[in-house]
This record gives structure tokens, sequence and C-alpha cells, in this order.
């Protein structure tokens, strides 16, 4: 088989992409990847090589329709020169663009979407976006979504589109890698010793780009306010500003971002699991998500989460087992989850428990062994 992959941008093969691609070439499979060269935002941690033949191609991100026109053609091109099997678009975005420059004599293509756009948002930007979403999904030869909210909505907007729903947690994760036991106490202790983290501290960790509709704002207020009663508490930021999105709508936490020692500003890092072995209690009230990598991550490595009731959080968080999901997405009520976890250390060890017991559902091989078995059901003669 020969597979075109097609996503936005090169971050997006190293957060999830590259486990089924190493073992499609493991079957001796011939595997492409259109995407963009450039990372989504300031990120240098991913400096290994790719197993695969990249074509890059410039997905545009926003609202820009020369842009995606031009992105589309470039697609069709290259699949007239290497004419793929089958082809695999991930993200809704890449997939509109993919699907303005398809032809008739393509082959089989499919398209997952990480979490629809416009349930989520208001105003022209939502009618835009519902109408790309229901072209789009009506175009490729099936589509597949994460959740099942998403699944009963799009078939309602693209009554004319094949929509099916993963057969695993989204995308999952690596749990031989997000596991507690493979962190030494020597790289704890460095981690620790280089953020400037005490034995002491109780540690919050954000995980994500820097962005409003992710909560991020939230987490570093609620960090402040608490300090104003707690002692020994840090917080870690991993990631970074996003090109295209907002960090808050209010900046009068960048003087305590920029000055405050006890929030830690680490950037972008590939050993996030080095960072959630010294950390407590991950914090993330993010609006916008598909079934957020980042959770499983950290529940993976036996660390609880606070999030809020949204899409794909509440998929993944189980509330008042391994993490809480509120139903009010404020400062006032996430400062008040957070000092309750901060105080209670047995409902803290409790939650932590239950998830590590919750891991295996979060494995990465049901993403892989799903998407095989996909690509076996569309190549099949009797399809």
């Amino acid at each position: 088989m020969k597979l075109l992959f097609v996503i936005p941008s090169i971050t997006n093969y190293f957060t999830f992409l590259e486990d089924l691609t190493h073992e499609l070439i493991q079957r001796n499979h011939e595997v492409h990847l259109a995407t963009s060269r450039k990372h989504i935002a300031r990120i240098d941690a991913y400096r290994r090589g790719i197993e695969c033949e990249v074509h890059h191609i410039d997905f545009p991100r926003a609202l820009a329709p020369i842009k995606h026109i031009s992105a589309g053609r470039q697609v069709n091109e290259l699949v007239q020169e290497i004419k793929p099997d089958l082809i695999n678009i991930h993200f809704s975005a890449a997939l509109f663009t993919t699907m303005l420059g398809k032809k008739n004599n393509w082959p089989a293509s499919t398209g997952t979407i990480h979490g629809l756009g416009s349930p989520l948002i208001k105003g022209w930007r939502k009618y835009a976006i519902s109408q790309a979403e229901r072209w789009s999904a009506e175009k490729v030869d099936e589509v597949f979504v994460l959740t099942e909210d998403d699944k009963e909505y799009l078939e309602d907007k693209a009554p004319n589109a094949t929509v099916s729903v993963l057969n695993s947690y989204g995308m999952g994760c690596d749990l031989e890698r997000f596991d507690a036991n493979n962190v030494s106490e020597e790289t704890k202790e460095r981690i620790r010793s280089d953020n400037g983290v005490g034995e002491e501290d109780f540690v919050f960790i954000f995980i994500g780009r820097q962005t409003h509709f992710k909560g991020f704002d939230k987490v570093v207020l609620s960090f402040l306010k608490l300090k104003e009663s707690h002692q020994n508490l840090k917080l870690l930021l991993i990631g970074e500003k996003d090109r295209i999105h907002p960090t808050s709508k209010q900046q009068r936490f960048e003087k305590a971002l920029k000055e405050d020692p006890d929030i830690v500003r680490v950037g972008w890092k590939e050993n996030v699991q080095d960072y959630l072995a010294i950390s407590d209690l991950n914090v993330f009230p993010s609006e916008r998500e598909g079934l957020p990598v980042n959770l499983m991550e950290s529940l993976s490595m036996g660390v609880p989460v606070i999030t809020i009731d949204s899409r794909g959080c509440r998929e993944v968080v189980r509330h008042n087992i391994d993490g809480v999901v509120l139903a009010q997405n404020d400062v006032h009520h996430l400062t008040e989850a957070m000092e309750a976890l901060l105080i209670d250390k047995k409902r803290l060890s409790d939650l932590a428990s239950n998830a590590l017991s919750g891991r295996n559902r979060f494995s990465r091989k049901h993403f892989i062994d799903d998407q095989l078995k996909i690509y076996d059901r569309l190549l099949s003669p009797n399809n």
C-alpha cells in the first residue's frame, strides 16, 4: 500500500503520527507526508529524523481563500505524481484545503477531524466554518471524528457525509514513555534543580499552547490568587504562544509571567513526562479540544487533572475518579478546585491511584490498530 498523510504542520507528525508511520513502514508500506515544515509555535524540541518521504505544502491555518486554493492545487499535483492508494487527512482545516484540490481520479480518501470548530464559536465565523466543515465532510469518502457529540452534530449538518467515530481514545499516547516508573530519581532531581522547584513545593502544571480558549490565562490568574494564602507553590508552563490565537483577553498577568519566580515558563518540550513526574496536579480548563492528548499523558503518569465540562475533556477525565470536571469555567471556581486538592492530600492521592488503574485505555496501540483496520477495509475489493 502507498499511503499519503496530509497534516497542517510537521508538529502534528511528532505529536501523534510518528508511531503509526513507523508501524506502516515496518509492515513494508510506502508512506508519504504532505505538510508544512513550519511548527505551529516556537518549537525546537523535535530534532530526530522523519521516517517517511515529506512533501512541503504551506497549509494556511486562518481564513485565507487564495492560500487554501493554492495549497489544494499542490496536494492534487502531489497525488497525480505519487499516485497513492489511500489518502488520510487530519484536522478540519487541512481537510477543507485538500478537498479544494480533489479530482475525480483520486483514490479513497478519509479525513479525521480532531474536534469540530463550528459548534464552539459564534458569529459570522461560525457560519463560515460550519459551511466549510459540511462541504469537506461530504466531499471526502469517509470522515472520522473523536466523540459521539461531534458525530451527531456533523451528521445533522452534513447529511450526505459518511461519519464514523474512532474506536480509540483519539490518538492515544505512548504508555511506555508516559510511565512514572520509567523516570529516574536523578532525572526528577535535575528537572527540579533546573527549574527552581523544591522538594516541598506543590507543583501545578499547564501543558499546551498558551491561548485563551485553552484556559491559559485562567490558570495563571488562579495560581496568583492561590499564592495570596499559600506558600511553596510552583506553576510549570509547558508550551508556547500560538501565532494565530490570543493568549488572553486581559494582559494584567503579563508582568507576573515575566517576573514571578514561582511561575516557570519551560517552553515547548518533548520530554513532557519528566515534568509530569515532578507535578502534583494538571490544570487544563480548555473550551475547545478533540480528545486532549496531554490529559491522557497526565493521567497515564498518575497526575490528576482539573478541567471543565467541555468536549473531549469530559471524555478523558472521569469526574471525582481521576480528576475534577468543573461545570463553571471561571477563575473563582478554578481557584477553589485547585485549593481543595492542594489541601486534601488524601483525595489527591486517591485520584492519582485511580488514574494509574485506568491508564491502559489510552494506549496509542488502540489508535494504530484501529487505523490499520480502517485502511484494510477501505482498500478491500468488496468495499
